[in-house]
């Protein structure tokens, strides 16, 4: 209560600094009235006092605008997150991995920092903060009276995100009122409460990842920055020296500030960011008060005291070996807290000193600005594991290329105009119930997105003869979130909270010049209705004009995020979960107390092994399946085939099977590449929608999996797309489509092309003939040779990722154990397979050379779909044969994969004209025995 006390101990007003008007002249009262009872005065009095105190109605509109974000955050997506087979949580990423690491604090009470039960054959030291963890733990003891389910625990974890975002309308608020008075701060949380975009998807329910908190305890404690700076203005280095007690506001300010972004570093490693947002605005703010004749003693001491206070609680998860990695919790981030606290207090005595020695102020600007180079130099000089990191993060502002282009979140927010239409949305732009979309440009100008440019514009205009220091601050913050969200548009999140009080500052604007200078009702006129409406017909009008033109666009896109908020494919939690029940276990717990290993390299058990997909689906692959993936979301494992690296890129794109073997042996020299990877996990969007992203990681252009060409038609082009040849012999392609067995390339097309020139540098194939469709290979063959003699380009492809157009050897150690239930193409091919690498039985004898051998045999899936698995080979010049066949025709034994996949009973072999009947049993497969026909 005393923290609220000093919050609200400031007048009404629009940014007045606190200070209080002239009271008006009172109307005189004619005397000869009847007098009014005493009473009926006192209860008059008291109603009125009830009903006309702003700050109840403005802080019970603040509870209302929570419950409505929470409501928006929980209810539409409440079925999917919470099921009948437990809480799924709405990622297919972080949020599972955030919540198996609250579950370990939960078991062990502490948190994980190394991970061996990822990157196998590697394991990984962990960034994630440890703010998340500890919260979703220490709320889900309280309420377990310290001995919470595990389903408490993932109901807590799902919860969390939504009760975060909604408490953001209470910082928000205040942000706004210190902005421009307590209108813009109701209008600025009524903004943040429905605001759509990654600031609302990250904060709801099920979205159990560590940005909620990143928002708002970033948001707070820039909150308490902001009423420091108002309230300790007058306070210098003198003044706390002669009575401290004086400033206790700004003082208790400033710690608070400091203990928010302490925790707000807890929550994210490269939290530092705001250190650099704090200081931005220290160094502007000082050249102005400076140049003014005013102390800037208030801002050192200001952000000294809050950049201190922030090493505490960062401190016990500071892990000194790391160095100054920025990456994790190391020395980096108390080191910049430190240097952050130095430079505000060097500012300040610079300035001092300046003023003391009589030196003009024009040299201040310069003094700093030199202080700062050298200062940047010095450490360079002396700490250069410290600066080197700090610097090559403006490599966020660089464009990206390969892998790194494939990253949702790490593209520039204008690389698709949607992003800024749905997160920052106008009137131009409405959808759900009614759908209202105009022209792209005008919606983008009556998007809050402009509107919040408009704002910073005239923010900037104010405060060009009198600085206030709340303005400046805002503005700094602004404009560095509005430079990193057009760098990358993961920082939508952050930037939402800048639009609403932006926005909100120029709809107050707007209102003043409109004449309404604020926004109470008067509600003497209770009794009559007419009259009630009458005397708040401006502020009813201002009411309705902020709703059409910000709310309601804002909230019909956040109905929409809040409906899409679903979890994974449930194919892949049901895939993982019969991946935990039905593997050998790798002699390793999830929840284990594991350390970081005092040699940076963890040592594996004997039987400890990895999974193979993409790197997607590593926490899932861990967290359900309680596996080791070799590549996660922490994009480690990938790989690159320019780079010559191994990882799951090279694999997937490995065009036979010796090439995919090979990389796979590389992961870990010193153990079997059938325990470096053991089972294979590949599903639909890999073989598709994922596939030009694999290539992208390992330098390769998409265009070498699909082309597309121009046909000319009547004087038009018109546009097709082939997949190529490559794409079909690769490991994914194979093990997705084809089940791993031979294909004999019965349906392609063959094409004939040259390149024109359409524009400018612009040249595309153009179809110098028809399409050559055939299903005899031979004949694609002849025709792409031909083609060529006449000097054209030609090659041979499908138009269906589904049908190879050219032949395919069988996969000699891949067999698919498991597939998952959902169908994905006429054929009746499901969104997830699991195959598990084996050696394979090899099955030797002796024909005429060029003999022709075959071995052939249904396999019945746990889906009940039906398919060959064929293998072929020919006797070589000393008249012997060999076949690996992967699939025993006598089901699992004790001890290995628990396969719910069928032999239709013995291989047929063919040898030339001869026929056998070959069984072969489980543990021929797995040892790799030999078979003497």
């Amino acid at each position: 209560m005393v923290l609220w006390a000093l919050m609200s101990k400031r007048s009404v007003g629009k940014g007045d600094d606190g200070k209080k008007t002239a009271a008006g002249v009172q109307e005189a009262k004619p005397q000869d009235l009847p007098p009014t009872p005493l009473e009926k005065k006192a209860k008059s009095k008291s109603a009125a006092c009830l009903w006309q105190n702003n700050d109840i109605l403005i802080y019970a509109g603040l509870i209302v605008a929570a419950a409505v974000s929470l409501f928006l955050r929980t209810y539409y997506n409440w079925k999917l997150v919470f099921t009948d087979n437990g809480v799924v949580f709405s990622s297919e990423t972080d949020a599972w991995y955030h919540m198996m690491l609250a579950r370990g604090v939960v078991i062990n009470h502490q948190r994980l920092w190394f991970d061996p039960m990822t990157n196998f054959p590697n394991g990984t030291t962990l960034h994630f903060g440890p703010f998340h963890s500890w919260a979703i733990a220490l709320v889900s003891e309280i309420l377990g009276l310290g001995n919470p389910s595990m389903h408490l625990v993932d109901t807590v974890g799902a919860i969390m995100p939504a009760v975060l975002g909604a408490l953001l309308v209470f910082p928000i608020y205040f942000i706004g009122r210190e902005l421009a008075g307590k209108n813009c701060g109701l209008i600025s949380a009524l903004i943040i409460a429905v605001i759509p975009g990654q600031v609302f998807s990250r904060t709801t329910l099920g979205f159990t990842d560590h940005h909620a908190a990143e928002i708002l305890l970033s948001t707070i404690a820039m909150m308490f920055l902001l009423m420091a700076l108002r309230s300790g203005r007058r306070m210098t280095f003198d003044s706390l020296k002669d009575d401290w007690s004086k400033f206790k506001s700004p003082l208790i300010f400033s710690a608070l500030s400091g203990l928010f972004l302490g925790l707000y570093i807890d929550a994210w490693s490269s939290g530092f960011l705001f250190v650099g947002v704090i200081l931005f605005f220290v160094f502007w703010q000082s050249i102005f008060d400076h140049m003014k004749g005013k102390s800037i003693d208030y801002l050192g001491i200001i952000a000294a005291i809050a950049f201190i206070v922030a090493i505490i609680p960062i401190l016990p998860f500071v892990k000194p070996y790391y160095g100054f990695n920025h990456y994790y919790y190391s020395l980096f981030q108390p080191t910049s807290l430190l240097i952050g606290a130095a430079a505000a207090l060097v500012f300040a005595l610079l300035s001092r000193y300046l003023n003391q020695k009589g030196l003009k102020r024009y040299y201040y600007p310069g003094s700093i600005a030199a202080a700062t180079l050298i200062g940047t130099g010095i450490l360079y000089i002396a700490i250069p594991q410290f600066t080197r990191p700090l610097l090559a993060g403006l490599s966020i502002f660089q464009q990206k290329t390969g892998g790194a282009a494939t990253i949702g979140e790490a593209s520039p927010l204008f690389a698709n105009v949607n992003n800024v239409l749905t997160w920052f949305p106008g009137i131009g732009w409405i959808e759900g119930i009614f759908s209202f979309h105009t022209n792209s440009m005008i919606a983008l100008l009556l998007s809050t997105f402009t509107f919040a440019l408009v704002a910073l514009l005239l923010l900037a205009f104010r405060n060009i003869w009198r600085q206030r220091p709340v303005d400046i601050a805002i503005l700094s913050w602004s404009l560095i979130m509005l430079v990193m969200i057009l760098a990358q548009n993961r920082f939508g999140y952050y930037y939402g909270v800048n639009v609403a009080v932006l926005t909100a500052f120029l709809v107050v604007y707007i209102l003043q010049k409109l004449g309404i200078e604020d926004m109470d009702l008067d509600i003497g006129n209770l009794k009559d209705p007419s009259r009630l409406v009458r005397s708040n017909l401006k502020t009813i009008a201002a009411a309705i004009f902020i709703f059409a033109l910000i709310i309601l666009p804002s909230m019909s896109w956040s109905t929409v995020y809040a409906r899409g908020a679903s979890g994974p494919e449930s194919d892949w939690l049901t895939s993982t979960t019969w991946l935990k029940d039905n593997t050998p276990s790798p002699g390793m717990e999830l929840y284990e107390k594991y350390q970081y290993p005092a040699s940076g390299k963890y040592e594996y058990n004997d039987s400890a092994y990895g999974i193979m997909s993409w790197w997607d689906y590593g926490h899932l692959i861990e967290v359900v399946g309680h596996r080791i993936p070799n590549a996660n979301p922490f994009q480690q494992g990938i790989g690159s085939v320019t780079q010559n690296t191994p990882g799951s890129s090279p694999f997937f794109l490995a065009e036979n099977e010796s090439q995919a073997e090979k990389v796979l042996a590389e992961l870990d020299q010193n153990r079997s590449k059938y325990m470096n990877t053991k089972y294979v996990m590949v599903d639909q969007q890999m073989a598709t929608g994922k596939f030009h992203a694999m290539a992208a990681w390992s330098g390769i252009s998409n265009s070498n999996y699909v082309g597309g060409f121009l046909q000319e038609q009547g004087g038009e082009y018109g546009q097709f797309q082939i997949w190529r040849e490559p794409y079909f012999k690769s490991m994914t392609a194979r093990m997705f489509f084809f089940d791993g067995s031979e294909m004999a390339g019965n349906q392609g097309i063959g094409l004939s092309y040259k390149g024109v020139e359409m524009e400018e540098g612009v040249i595309v194939p153009v179809l110098t003939e028809a399409p050559k469709i055939s299903s005899n290979f031979t004949e694609l063959e002849e025709f792409v040779r031909t083609s060529k003699e006449k000097g054209y380009m030609a090659e041979i492809g499908s138009t269906s990722p589904a049908v190879s157009p050219v032949p395919l050897e069988a996969l000699q150690h891949f067999r698919l154990v498991h597939e998952s239930e959902t169908p994905v193409t006429s054929s009746g091919q499901k969104w997830v397979k699991i195959f598990e690498n084996v050696p394979g039985a090899v099955v030797k004898g002796s024909a005429p050379a060029g003999t022709p051998v075959m071995a052939s045999i249904d396999i019945q899936t746990n889906q009940n779909r039906m398919f060959e698995y064929r293998q072929s080979n020919v006797s070589n010049s000393d008249g012997q044969f060999v076949l690996v066949l992967p699939y025993s025709t006598e089901g699992p034994i004790s001890g290995g994969t628990q396969f719910d996949t069928k032999a239709g009973g013995n291989y047929t072999l063919y040898v030339g004209n001869v026929v056998y009947g070959l069984r072969v049993p489980e543990e021929y497969v797995l040892a790799g025995a030999s078979i003497n026909i």
